[in-house]
């Protein structure tokens, strides 16, 4: 298996984010089964029903592989890489695959909206906002039109359009610093975001500028912050030389901060919200809301703690991230996102949740994650990674025009954290 570029800094990422997209894909199955419409009453329908949990995870990491390089360079005093790369970066990582799983999903199952008087929505990943009336089965079946899941891809792509403004607004901060460490009005700065997005993310959104804030950045602020905050922790971590306590205990007992966030995950899926039911999904007219948003963005970052700091350490938490098979979950996991969706609705149409009484959560899963697995590599290896692999020739291209020097190891992150990791990951 070819080890992607990515993998020169942080190899342990590919996994959480394949990890991120399984987890959607059997909340999905779960939704579509014995937990639709009724109480999570047991510890496995808890446990399941909390599992797009994965969505924090993929704008953490992110946010985390997109700004880091922006300020490794800043704080080194090097030039930034440009916003005009970074921006043919991203639509090439994520626009392509997108508009061919929306085609192709539109004919096989028939999902509705792409072919249909509001494509132009669909295909612009504007489906969150209050610009169109859906209508046809979109009107009628929110779960068969276009991909339901690319709300968060929505959310994401916005998040590219900003990044640029966090890039400058936060440099702007680090320049008028009254303290001698830059990593404290950043994360003051980065904090804003954070708690900005506490009354955005609360209340259901039914149009206007209410829906347009809560399908933002702004409303899913938290979990972007942390990723943001992420990032600049790690360089500054780098950039001092010694590593402190914390960061050591990470690196030498990966199993702490990992065993905090599942006893954390459970203790939310089994005592907090376990009495709601999983059709009022994600639980914003109720009071409890605050605490699962903040809470499913704690998981997540001491998640990502081990994968962050001490990446070529042990234990057995970095051997599984390591192992070949979540490596490549990791690499397909952009078309694992985009298909498993449709796949779903396709072998339940099917009826593969009535080829066996009685396991109808286990026959759709193991269908839809074989389908959805197929469809992800045959969408990875004939479009992404060409597309990819174009993309880095024509910017090495330009670079070469320019007399730039092509960033390499000595660069460090810039190399392994800018323009690879923006391409060869999702969403994240």
């Amino acid at each position: 298996m070819e080890v992607p570029p990515s993998h020169l800094r942080f190899p342990l990422f590919d996994s959480l984010r394949g990890i991120a997209a399984l987890s959607i894909l059997v909340f999905h199955v779960a939704l579509f089964t014995v937990f639709i419409g009724g109480p999570v009453d047991s510890v496995a329908g808890a446990v399941l029903a909390h599992l797009n949990i994965g969505v924090p995870f993929f704008f953490l990491l992110s946010a985390f592989l997109l700004y880091r390089p922006f300020v490794a360079a800043r704080v080194a005093g090097r030039d930034r890489p440009t916003f005009s790369g970074y921006a043919e970066r991203r639509f090439l990582r994520i626009a392509p695959a997108y508009w061919a799983a929306l085609t192709v999903t539109a004919i096989v199952p028939g999902m509705a909206g792409a072919f249909s008087g509001n494509w132009w929505a669909y295909y612009g990943l504007l489906q969150n906002y209050p610009i169109f009336t859906p209508e046809g089965a979109c009107a009628a079946d929110s779960y068969r039109c276009a991909i339901p899941p690319a709300w968060s891809l929505a959310v994401e792509v916005l998040f590219y359009a900003m990044l640029p403004l966090i890039v400058v607004a936060l440099a702007w901060v680090g320049r008028h610093r009254r303290t001698r460490s830059w990593l404290v009005p950043e994360l003051a700065a980065i904090s804003t975001l954070a708690l900005v997005s506490l009354p955005a993310s609360v209340v259901w959104p039914i149009g206007g500028i209410g829906q347009v804030l809560n399908f933002s950045p702004i409303g899913t602020g938290l979990w972007f912050a942390l990723g943001l905050g992420l990032a600049s922790v790690s360089v500054w971590v780098e950039q001092r030389g010694g590593e402190p306590a914390w960061v050591r205990t990470v690196r030498t007992r990966p199993w702490a901060p990992l065993s905090a966030a599942l006893g954390l995950y459970l203790a939310v899926s089994l005592f907090v919200l376990v009495p709601y039911p999983l059709a009022t999904y994600p639980l914003r007219d109720v009071d409890i809301y605050p605490f699962e948003f903040a809470s499913f963005g704690l998981i997540a970052l001491l998640v990502l703690l081990p994968a962050t700091f001490g990446a070529g350490g042990g234990g057995a938490y970095r051997r599984f991230l390591r192992h070949r098979v979540t490596t490549w979950l990791g690499l397909v996991s952009y078309g694992m996102f985009l298909w498993h969706f449709p796949a779903l609705v396709l072998m339940f149409d099917l009826g593969a949740a009535d080829w066996w009484p009685g396991m109808s959560f286990t026959v759709l899963l193991v269908t839809t994650l074989a389908v959805t697995v197929a469809c992800a590599a045959v969408s990875y290896y004939a479009l992404e990674r060409p597309l990819m692999r174009w993309g880095r020739r024509r910017q090495a291209r330009r670079r070469a025009e320019r007399g730039s020097p092509t960033p390499g190891a000595e660069a460090g992150v810039l190399a392994a954290a800018s323009a690879p990791a923006a391409i060869e990951r999702d969403r994240s």
